[in-house]
């Protein structure tokens, strides 16, 4: 079993060590491997890294190949898919250096009692290394990354890892999906998502996301946050009895996964996936345990059954009824959607959820993150019920589309102490304060139709 390790412990923490001394032989290893695969990308070889950047996205101009563009995002095989493309990258280097045993790192970013965990890896942030006393290029650097700390609350683990089950219907979603395509896990939603979009350069698009040697540790991550998630107690996965729908259950279990030469790829089942122990994985995590503080707060949450607006354990899945629509809802307008479907107040009973779907959300220049404010009236203070990092929006086609599932439950409270009595309510998206691009008035996000969800009385 090889050992994928933490690279906080692998780096020599800042930029001119990095370019002067020696690294750690497994941050060597993956130099040396990158710099081997890109040798080969004239030829186009399977073992390129062309291939390998490509097979998760192409940009508009590349031809495409069957074995390229295959990125599984909102969707329920997000995980699995993404694994498995990792065992066969990893594969790729070992082959190329000679390293049998040789791991591929993870960045661990989410510990809130370790700033520096949150800063770029200084083995990728320096254009040049040292080796055998010549400096050379440094196959890990791309430029136009960004060198600011991941913002904390775009790596923040709580609300991922206390959702209890993988996979949930919609509007809700599970820790790796919804019971449809199209919609974001909680744990690809955050911090996956919000990670590509704060790295910045390539790491903004699917397209082109895996060109930068970065990627492949961002994504051993998520990957090593799956295994968190499955030793917590009370995880519940798609093939528990009772998780899910038979036919998910049926797709899931006969999923296959190919990699590499067209004529002979390398294949993955989703049970291949599952057991890192198999001969087609045969790896582990240099720790799979969350920080004790976020571990409490999981623990918590989970205890009384508070998922982001969750269920308790022994809860069944509500119903809902979509209570209220508006459309071509554009960034930083104000909109009252006024319920319907009979649902004309709260005098039944005072609902104990509240979820918005954004569906069908296009831009050709997205801000990095929205939130999404709603008010009991028009005139009322608003509240933050939920926010989205746009990553798969940036750098596609003018016809790409998104969807984003916003749990609301949280600023209830607030609502009904204001007087809400549940007959409208005023969705509205604005850029999230204090990155970079807030300000920007030439960035800017449509979202088709904005559905309220309440659950059925």
């Amino acid at each position: 079993m090889r050992t994928r390790q933490n690279v906080a412990g692998l780096t020599l923490g800042n930029a001119a060590a990095a370019e002067a001394e020696a690294w750690h032989p497994v941050l060597d290893t993956y130099a040396r491997g990158v710099a081997l695969m890109r040798g080969l990308d004239a030829d186009v070889s399977p073992d390129s890294w062309l291939w390998a950047a490509n097979t998760h996205g192409i940009d508009q101009l590349t031809e495409p190949r069957p074995a390229w563009d295959q990125c599984a995002h909102g969707s329920r095989f997000f995980l699995p898919w993404h694994r498995a493309y990792l065992a066969w990258f990893e594969g790729t280097i070992r082959r190329l250096t000679g390293e049998d045993d040789w791991g591929l790192p993870y960045w661990d970013y989410s510990d809130p009692a370790l700033d520096d965990t949150r800063v770029l890896p200084a083995e990728f942030a320096v254009e040049r290394r040292t080796v055998d006393g010549q400096l050379v290029a440094n196959a890990l650097f791309v430029p136009d990354r960004s060198s600011d700390p991941l913002p904390e609350q775009d790596v923040d683990l709580v609300s991922t890892m206390s959702e209890t089950r993988f996979v949930r219907p919609v509007p809700t979603v599970g820790f790796g999906g919804a019971d449809r395509d199209g919609f974001f896990g909680d744990v690809e939603n955050q911090p996956h998502n919000f990670v590509h979009m704060d790295i910045g350069g390539i790491m903004q698009s699917p397209a082109t996301a895996a060109g930068d040697p970065i990627f492949w540790l961002h994504h051993s991550n998520i990957d090593r946050l799956w295994e968190v998630w499955r030793g917590l107690e009370g995880s519940v996965a798609l093939t528990d009895p009772g998780a899910a729908p038979v036919l998910l259950v049926t797709q899931w279990r006969s999923a296959m996964f190919a990699f590499g030469d067209e004529r002979s790829p390398t294949t993955y089942t989703t049970a291949d996936t599952e057991d890192l122990a198999s001969v087609a994985m045969g790896y582990g995590y240099e720790s799979t345990v969350l920080p004790p503080d976020v571990a409490a707060e999981v623990e918590a949450a989970r205890g009384a059954g508070d998922t982001g607006g969750g269920m308790a354990l022994d809860d069944t899945e509500p119903t809902w009824d979509a209570v209220g629509a508006t459309f071509d809802l554009t960034a930083g307008e104000a909109r009252e959607v006024a319920f319907t479907a009979g649902r004309r107040g709260l005098d039944d009973a005072v609902p104990s959820r509240l979820v918005l779907e954004l569906a069908g959300a296009r831009a050709t220049n997205p801000h990095a993150a929205y939130a999404v404010e709603v008010r009991a009236t028009p005139d009322a203070e608003p509240h933050v019920a939920g926010r989205f990092s746009t990553f798969g929006l940036a750098g596609t086609p003018d016809t790409e589309e998104r969807n984003y599932l916003v749990d609301a439950t949280g600023v209830l409270p607030d609502l009904l102490a204001e007087g809400w009595a549940g007959g409208a309510l005023t969705v509205r998206l604005v850029a999230e304060a204090g990155r970079p691009d807030a300000d920007d008035a030439d960035r800017s996000i449509t979202v088709r139709q904005v559905t309220v969800y309440l659950p059925s009385p």
